[in-house]
């Protein structure tokens, strides 16, 4: 029996696998990956939780800019006297048969708005405003008067955030009645 030399083969087909180089290389990217990606979730969700108190406080200023300049306009009186059983008043708008009043609720730090007529008293809630963003983010100006004395002209102003402007809302009366 013969024996042939063993030669050394050589493979056909390369090895499957990485090599340790390339197993670093990939796990340094997936850790960049994963600490960009972290982040940007961690600031996305910083930016909504900031825009949810920017259009609670943009939809709180549009239902008090639905309701108020109309109430303003047909009030014969403006007083900030308590009515429909509302003790913290910000102002108080009264016509024939119909008192409305604006309220705000320092603890809950919701603005509110109250009508009282025969049939009875209806509360529509306006908007909540985070009193400790604000002292006092909702206050009332009466034109040139600052008694309030049934003026011509009544501001309410509405201030959601410190760092931002405020909202200011002036209707003017169509009665002069007193």
């Amino acid at each position: 029996m013969t024996t042939r030399p063993q030669t050394p083969q050589t493979p056909s087909a390369p090895e499957a696998g990485f090599t340790l180089i390339e197993l670093l290389v990939t796990i340094v990217i997936v850790a960049l990956i994963g600490t960009l990606l972290t982040k940007a979730i961690v600031l996305g969700l910083g930016f909504t939780a900031g825009t949810e108190k920017r259009v609670a406080a943009t939809g709180a200023a549009g239902a008090l800019n639905r309701y108020f300049y109309g109430d303003v306009q047909s009030a014969d009186r403006v007083t900030t006297q308590p009515a429909c059983g509302v003790a913290d008043v910000i102002v108080h708008l009264s016509r024939p048969g119909t008192d409305v009043v604006y309220a705000y609720d320092r603890p809950t730090g919701v603005l509110s708005r109250v009508q009282c007529a025969g049939a009875g008293v209806v509360t529509t809630p306006l908007g909540r405003f985070d009193p400790a963003a604000s002292p006092r983010p909702v206050t009332l100006t009466c034109g040139a008067e600052t008694s309030c004395t049934s003026p011509m002209e009544v501001s309410l102003t509405v201030q959601s955030d410190p760092a931002a402007p405020p909202t200011a809302l002036t209707a003017v009366r169509r009665s002069s009645a007193s």
